[in-house]
């Protein structure tokens, strides 16, 4: 499978880059929102099972929220399917 994943990640001794099609990033903003606002996790458990705080994982999920909007307002806008 390494093979498949460098066409689509890359990385480097300070940041990973990670190119995703829209179930890809839809996946994950779901699996992040889930875990940040649907099941209770207390604060601690949170931190001990993601390896971040909630806050930070918030912020990451509405980046990746903000991008799939932006996706999807460029995909429609060439006529693609969303």
């Amino acid at each position: 499978m390494k093979a498949q994943a460098d066409r689509w990640i890359r990385a480097t001794a300070d940041v990973i880059t990670v190119d995703l099609g829209p179930d890809d990033a839809l996946a994950i903003s779901n699996a992040l929102n889930e875990v940040c606002n649907g099941i209770h996790l207390d604060d601690w458990d949170f931190q001990t099972r993601m390896g971040v705080d909630r806050d930070h994982a918030r912020t990451v999920l509405r980046g990746i929220n903000d991008s799939i909007a932006a996706m999807k307002e460029q995909r429609l806008a060439e006529g693609k399917q969303w």
